[in-house]
């Protein structure tokens, strides 16, 4: 090892990359000439990329074109002996195909794991493995918001795909030869480019296809690898050549080999809701992106401070985020920990925390059938949950009164009235708390900050630019504050800023579109998804609630719709069976956040092409929660039900549970978040007669299965259409018709709750024999309404009374639902 560790590091990183890149060329190729991979890999990076690695020495680029040419024979350099004991450990995750004929990889799709996870006690879904990708770049550029760009994630059927590798590769080049020359200076813009492009291209890709099965892609195996060969280059050598020798033979070494590096962000719900509703709507945006913010920032403080590359990050999202680090890093973790602490602690008290935690992984947890890579995750998630138990106990000393109280001066301090915290001076920070002209109510710099956040990320949404500044926190109180002390700074811009904001040094990263071109002279690194989508006046302002609630349809209210992923940890633990690897992991997380962060915005322009009724407060991870007009906010929750279940392929092991609350225009914003909370829960609670619990939305007063509500969805439009009909002369249905709905609807319920009565009254059991003349009833009200609308009604009235009336329960959430629809 040289006497800089970082360019060694960013060297093995490089070169897990780089390895199997001629894959990816030698597919695009397959019809003109059939060499190995290696080959192609070796000669395509010696004439296209290692000239432009300015960081590079001739030797080290020499160096690097070998290691991918050998990286499946016997070299003597010791970066690409680690890369090859990476790469079998890595392939170690690779399971044998079923069928006895191997594939062609220029004709293998990438295989759709959310097709193929399968929880206990869930029935798999059939032919599972016969659901793919089609070889489609990730959205970018001017058609980035495109639905139809988006359908690349939605997986079809493998018979109906054609695959075009020439397409995808020249794209793929065509992207690396229009990087800025900037990007090429230094290692770690290199890396992070080369990533955002294999990311960009690659994800479609499968790693392995000729003898196993192709449900790991290229993308996802490459960052794998590097990470492992970053790793394994600090290995002592009588430890590298032991694991050569028994990786050779196909012996994994049940010796330690990396760290995986765990992070939970906590105190999020508090931190969000827990504010009044003075403010409420343009704060909450706001709030939410800082907390995804705060996490960046940590991961970036963390890989800064253990001196690591980029490629060691496996996942980040929703307040949580894993990497992969050096054996020698665990000794450094509990400092970096108690540093973390003490930033969250000195700017927010004990609002927020995030815990850091690691488990040792050994070389055997990387083989398919003797790991125990699925108890290692466990683990860790384990000590995560031990370590928010103990939030801040190493500080707990030294900030005793900031973390137990007294709180506050009392008296008559000035107090926010959002967030409700007293104007201060914590050390080199202020927080004062003010009242603007234009404003009916004070608020402090920390709040204002979270509303300006809020107004850039709909308004100057292009482009972040990240910079390193040397870590402190001095000055007022706002949300770049905890981010300077992590030693980092966060700005956004749109097209006209960029040029004004960038400086050397500087990390561009391109927001919604997955385009690296260069803006001018300005060198855009990366790309990343932010979940924005934000209605706005003709002025430019936000739309407020109120005035979403009073261009609903019908009645005017507004909701809070909240939904997330069903038992998502049990289908991460258990869901891939036998199947459990790191990239598999990986991959799952990052399609996961294609869905939330990069397509549901998509998704509420096509519920809300006008921008004017939805506004996304939050998604990411697995959870989203979304406010705006009543019946847009309601159609929304259907249409992403619906397309989760076309992203896993309609696998019933993959479902999505939801709730909303509608609410008049005064509604506190935050109270509302706690009710569709609410709801949201009871949906989680629901037991279907088949023993599966979840999949369910909760709305109207009631929860029901997906299904049902969508039952009821089709009858309130169909409904509402005869209430309303297009032609002003046809004949209509009487609105009364919904009154004697609802009538219906509360003797059905007194019946079944007589129903569930442990014993009888002789009064109960007459009553009993009144409530069957609800029916009756039914058939009565259908029989007195128009000749031309009764053909429908009639259909309505035997859905209802089918499989034995079970039906008739939803008339009360049907009825309210066209009785919102239609009142002026």
């Amino acid at each position: 090892m040289s006497a800089n560790p970082s360019a060694d590091r960013a060297f093995q990183a490089l070169i897990g990359l780089l390895h199997d890149i001629g894959k990816f060329r030698q597919r695009a190729l397959w019809g003109l000439e059939r060499r190995p991979h290696e080959e192609h890999g070796a000669e395509w990076t010696a004439e296209r990329l290692a000239p432009r690695l300015a960081f590079l020495s001739p030797a080290d680029r020499r160096r690097l074109v070998e290691a991918i040419r050998d990286h499946h024979g016997a070299p003597y350099d010791r970066d690409a002996r680690a890369l090859i004991v990476a790469d079998r450990l890595a392939s170690g995750e690779r399971a044998a195909r079923e069928d006895e004929e191997v594939g062609d990889p220029a004709r293998e799709p990438l295989r759709a794991l959310p097709a193929a996870l399968r929880l206990p006690g869930r029935s798999p879904l059939p032919d599972a493995s016969s659901w793919g990708y089609r070889t489609t770049p990730l959205p970018g550029g001017p058609g980035g918001f495109a639905p139809e760009a988006w359908e690349a994630i939605f997986p079809q059927p493998v018979g109906s795909l054609s695959l075009g590798y020439p397409g995808l590769w020249k794209g793929f080049e065509d992207a690396l030869e229009g990087l800025h020359p900037e990007v090429w200076q230094g290692p770690a813009s290199a890396l992070t480019a080369l990533l955002a492009l294999l990311r960009r291209f690659a994800w479609c890709i499968p790693a392995a296809a000729y003898r196993d099965e192709p449900d790991v892609s290229l993308y996802d195996h490459l960052r794998a690898v590097a990470a492992l060969t970053v790793c394994i280059g600090e290995f002592p050598e009588e430890t590298l050549r032991r694991f050569e020798e028994a990786t050779r033979g196909g012996r994994f070494p049940d010796e330690p080999v990396a760290l995986l590096v765990g992070g939970d962000l906590s105190g999020i719900q508090r931190f969000l809701y827990a504010i009044s509703s003075e403010g409420a709507a343009k704060s909450l945006r706001g709030r939410s992106a800082y907390l995804s913010l705060l996490a960046d920032a940590t991961v970036e403080f963390i890989l800064r401070e253990l001196d690591l590359p980029p490629t060691q990050l496996v996942y980040s999202s929703g307040g949580h985020f894993f990497l992969i680090a050096p054996l020698s890093a665990r000794d450094r973790l509990s400092g970096l920990a108690e540093r973390i602490d003490e930033v969250l602690v000195e700017a927010h008290g004990g609002d927020l925390a995030i815990a850091l935690e690691a488990v040792t992984l050994h070389g055997k947890d990387f083989h398919l059938g003797e790991g125990r890579l699925p108890e290692r995750w466990a683990e860790l998630s384990a000590r995560l949950g031990e370590r928010k138990a103990r939030r801040f106990d190493r500080v707990l000393e030294r900030h005793y009164a900031r973390l137990v109280g007294p709180f506050g001066g009392g008296g008559l301090q000035d107090r926010c009235d959002v967030c409700h915290a007293e104007a201060e001076k914590i050390g080199a920070i202020e927080r004062p708390v003010e009242r603007r002209p234009d404003e009916d109510v004070q608020k402090c710099s920390l709040c204002r900050s979270f509303e300006e956040l809020g107004s850039d990320l709909a308004r100057r949404n292009a482009y972040m630019v990240l910079r390193p500044v040397r870590p402190a926190m001095r000055g007022r109180f706002t949300w770049r504050t905890v981010l300077n002390g992590m030693g980092l700074d966060v700005r956004f811009c749109d097209e006209r800023e960029l040029p004004r904001s960038f400086q050397p040094g500087d990390r561009v990263i391109r927001v919604h579109h997955a385009d690296l071109t260069p803006f001018g002279d300005v060198p855009v690194h990366d790309f990343r998804y932010l979940p924005v989508f934000t209605p706005i006046e003709r002025d430019g302002s936000i739309v407020e609630l109120n005035r979403m609630a009073e261009t609903s349809r019908g009645n005017p209210a507004w909701a809070c719709l909240r939904m997330d992923v069903d038992h998502l940890g049990r289908l991460f633990r258990f869901g891939l069976g036998d199947r459990y690897s790191l990239s598999r992991v990986a991959t799952l997380s990052h399609m996961l956040s294609l869905f939330f962060e990069g397509y549901l915005p998509v998704l509420c322009g096509e519920v809300d092409p006008e921008r004017q009724h939805l506004y996304l407060i939050y998604s990411g991870g697995d959870d989203l929660l979304l406010v705006g007009s009543w019946d847009r906010a309601l159609e929304a929750a259907f249409r992403i039900r619906e397309r989760f279940r076309a992203f896993a392929a309609g696998n019933p092991s993959v479902t999505l549970s939801g709730g909303i609350s509608m609410h008049g225009e005064k509604f506190p914003l935050y109270q509302a978040a706690a009710e569709a909370g609410d709801h949201l829960e009871a949906a989680k609670g629901l037991r279907h007669p088949d023993g599966r619990d979840k999949d369910a939305f909760g709305f109207f007063g009631v929860v029901l299965a997906w299904e049902e509500a969508e039952w009821i969805r089709g009858w309130a439009m169909e409904l509402e259409r005869l209430i309303r009909p297009e032609d002003p002369e046809a004949s209509r249905l009487a609105r009364g018709f919904l009154h004697r709905l609802m009538s219906i609807a509360g003797l059905i319920e007194a019946e079944a709750q007589l129903g569930r009565a442990a014993r009888l009254r002789p009064q109960d059991l007459a009553r009993m024999v009144g409530f069957h003349r609800a029916r009756w009833r039914l058939v009565y009200a259908i029989a007195r309404q128009p000749n031309s609308v009764r053909p429908v009604l009639q259909r309505f009235q035997q859905e209802l009374l089918d499989r034995g009336g079970e039906r008739l329960r939803l008339l009360h959430p049907l009825a309210r639902w066209v009785e919102w629809m239609t009142r002026r």
